[in-house]
């Protein structure tokens, strides 16, 4: 199970995880999240302008953002993965929201995120297709979360070749591995936010292999996908996974 911290200014609870992203988010009471979806996949600095002049259009501060949807057009190594977060938590601290690890101070940031390369038709340059900020409400919406993309490999420090699971196996049974242990990662991070699947409104999954037999088997049997499945035709961002996936729950939409 993962701890739970509380990032007042922006209005949500997090999950801590890694320096680049949180593992998931939840709306704190009086809060709701809505995602806002590009037109088109934006280059990360437009995105993040585009941002700022939403965010400061409908009286929302730069905290609120809460969750983001990247597309990088192919997987990173290990080294240029590091680099790439590297810069892009560099805006988080700007907007106050990222804080850097320091003598006698962990770092900090709550915000989630999903990074995959679509296999055809994707960016030039990491890009953002959508992302997700909360706003107050009057309702209470006990609901309303989002989890990071969580792909077929163990946390720690070492490389990810050693940390992936079924490392190189794409075969069915290899997949299933894979596919089995993101499910109980998804899981683990719903009971830790107070959710279950029976929460979930939208599922999506990450793969370009072929896992369409192997959700009814994971997933559909074991009730992991009542709302359904999609399946994106894309790869992790890290050079040796095969699989990953994220979930929503009752989070309201617009375009912009």
């Amino acid at each position: 199970m993962y701890s739970i911290k509380v990032f007042k200014e922006g209005g949500y609870r997090y999950l801590p995880s890694v320096f680049q992203y949180s593992a998931g988010i939840a709306a704190e009471p009086g809060f709701q999240l809505v995602r806002a979806r590009f037109g088109a996949i934006l280059p990360i600095q437009e995105a993040f302008t585009r941002i700022e002049q939403h965010l400061k259009k409908i009286g929302r501060p730069l905290t609120a953002f809460a969750h983001c949807e990247l597309r990088s057009p192919k997987q990173f190594d290990d080294q240029g993965f590091i680099a790439f977060n590297r810069k892009y938590v560099d805006t988080l601290g700007q907007w106050g929201i990222y804080q850097a690890e320091s003598p006698g101070l962990s770092f900090m940031n709550p915000v989630a995120r999903t990074n995959v390369c679509p296999e055809y038709f994707g960016p030039t340059e990491v890009g953002m297709y959508a992302f997700t900020y909360t706003i107050p409400t009057s309702l209470d919406s006990p609901r309303n979360f989002v989890l990071s993309g969580g792909g077929d490999a163990r946390s720690g420090p070492e490389p990810y070749r050693e940390r992936i699971v079924a490392y190189g196996d794409t075969s069915s049974t290899g997949l299933k591995i894979k596919m089995e242990f993101v499910a109980n990662e998804m899981t683990q991070r719903l009971k830790s936010l107070g959710f279950t699947w029976n929460d979930v409104t939208t599922a999506q999954a990450y793969s370009v292999h072929n896992i369409g037999g192997l959700l009814e088997e994971v997933f559909v049997k074991q009730g992991y996908s009542l709302c359904g499945i999609n399946w994106h035709f894309s790869r992790p961002p890290v050079a040796g996974l095969d699989f990953e996936m994220d979930l929503r729950g009752s989070v309201n939409q617009i375009f912009i």
